[in-house]
C-alpha cells in the first residue's frame, strides 16, 4: 500500500516543462497529451523507485514520510525526464 502511495505522490510530483526557468516562457501550442501521460508515469516510477531505494534507511516511516519521499522522487525523476524529452524536441 505503501507503493501505492508513493506512485501517487510521484505522479503529484512530477511538474509542467519548463518550470525551472525564470521567467517560464508559455508555450503557444498545448503539450500533447501523451506526453503528460509519460511524464506522470516516469513520476510515479520516480516515486516507487525513492521508497524502494530510499525508504529502508528510514525505517518506520509513516504516510506523510513516505509521500514526501514519493513527491520528491517523482520531482526528480519527472524532472530528469523532462529535460529529456525536451532535448529529444529540439
Amino acid at each position: 500500500m505503501s507503493l501505492a502511495l508513493a506512485a501517487m505522490m510521484g505522479w503529484c510530483g512530477t511538474k509542467w516543462p519548463g518550470w525551472w526557468r525564470f521567467p517560464p516562457k508559455p508555450d503557444p501550442d498545448p503539450e500533447p497529451w501523451w506526453r503528460d501521460i509519460l511524464g506522470g508515469l516516469i513520476g510515479a516510477v520516480g516515486g516507487i523507485g525513492a521508497a524502494v531505494i530510499i525508504g529502508p534507511d528510514f525505517q518506520g516511516m509513516g504516510l506523510l514520510e513516505t509521500a514526501v519521499l514519493g513527491f520528491g522522487g517523482g520531482v526528480f525523476l519527472g524532472s530528469a525526464g523532462n529535460a529529456l524529452m525536451g532535448a529529444a524536441r529540439g
